[in-house]
């Protein structure tokens, strides 16, 4: 019986001395901080574009988490929309660091990736998650917030050239008319009188090529050489007054105007100061062939439209698009009284003192305080 006793108590002995050495080298967890952003600070807005794509967008940081025991800590910047609670966030980036330099092109692309709308803006949050691994739960930091509006990525431009153009009849022309949407292009620039232009696709190649294959100086429609085996078609003869001109060329429709672009156009609107008189357009300062500007006191949640006179017609005008937002957006062209008006432009939600940017060439505003 005394021997039983003493095998039992040997064994109690084992199984207490492994327990110990179990416990010994279990990690003590306790958290002692949770990581904080340092930047951004505040709430911020960010419009993306495409020439910026390679520029950094945000410099983040924050500061190091602290789990109680030595440990590779990862770092995940995420952002959510607001009011998702992060269901589904998006990872930007995974890192040892403490920061992370986030361009324009990155999260313009993670953003289209999830569906979002190129020129819609969106609210969003931020937040460093701290993990290492299955030794703990993971830790957030505070949340941020932000608003963004990513931009569209352009198909390549098609190219002016001609005797009526600066780039006269040099196929490697930089006369390059921007993608407005399926099938359009657009370029806003100073033609000559008494001579002749065209359209290509690639530069130092004479086709694919657009000419003329009925029409006017100002509308028509074009014909469409593919390949240099097809006889060139007939050259768009330029107006009968040099200037700066929008021209329009739609690919698809096979049409193409030559519109006249004033020195001056004008800003109305229960938006602005000039109400929706017709003949008290605030007047824009033309800072390029295409480009206009005007700063100048808006009124919150109101509509603007852009005049091309002040002669008290109320076309030409532009508005924009159905749905479109007050910091940047397509413009949308009313030639004559038989065109259904546009959308107004939407004012942003607080009053203020905003610069309006006009660019005809890339058919968009853009307004900022």
């Amino acid at each position: 019986m005394k021997k039983l006793n003493k095998i039992f108590l040997l064994l109690t002995g084992v199984l207490f001395l492994a327990s110990c050495a179990e416990e010994e080298y279990d990690p003590q967890i306790y958290l002692l901080k949770y990581p904080t952003v340092g930047s951004p600070a505040g709430t911020k807005s960010y419009i993306l574009e495409e020439s910026k794509a390679g520029d950094v967008m945000e410099s983040y940081s924050w500061t190091a988490a602290d789990f109680g025991f030595p440990a590779a800590i990862s770092y995940t910047l995420q952002f959510a929309e607001e009011g998702s609670k992060f269901a589904s966030p998006m990872n930007i980036v995974t890192t040892s660091g403490l920061g992370h330099a986030l361009t324009q092109g990155d999260l313009n692309q993670q953003l289209l990736a999830k569906n979002y709308t190129a020129g819609k803006q969106y609210a969003f949050e931020g937040r460093v998650r701290a993990s290492v691994g299955e030794y703990a739960p993971a830790q957030y930091s505070p949340v941020f917030k932000f608003t963004v509006i990513p931009f569209e990525t352009k198909l390549p431009p098609l190219y002016l050239l001609g005797d009526a153009t600066l780039a006269g009849w040099d196929n490697k022309t930089n006369l390059a008319m921007p993608f407005w949407s399926n099938g359009i292009y657009g370029i806003v620039t100073p033609l000559k009188t008494g001579a002749y232009f065209k359209v290509i696709k690639t530069q130092g190649a004479w086709a694919p090529m657009w000419g003329q294959a009925t029409g006017t100086w100002d509308a028509g429609t074009l014909f469409y050489r593919p390949t240099e085996s097809v006889s060139d078609p007939a050259s768009i003869p330029s107006p009968p007054t040099a200037g700066d001109y929008l021209v329009v060329v739609n690919i698809d429709a096979l049409t193409y105007t030559v519109t006249a672009m004033p020195d001056v156009v004008y800003l109305v609107g229960d938006g602005c100061s000039a109400g929706w008189t017709p003949t008290a357009g605030l007047p824009f300062t033309k800072t390029a062939p295409g480009k206009y500007t005007l700063t100048t006191a808006l009124n919150a949640s109101a509509n603007l439209k852009i005049m091309y006179s002040n002669s008290g017609a109320w076309a030409p005008q532009w508005g924009t698009t159905a749905g479109a937002i007050s910091a940047m957006g397509k413009l949308s062209f009313r030639p004559n009284e038989g065109v259904a008006d546009p959308a107004s432009i939407p004012t942003p939600a607080t009053a203020g003192t905003y610069k309006i940017e006009l660019d005809f060439s890339e058919n968009t505003y853009r307004i900022t305080q």
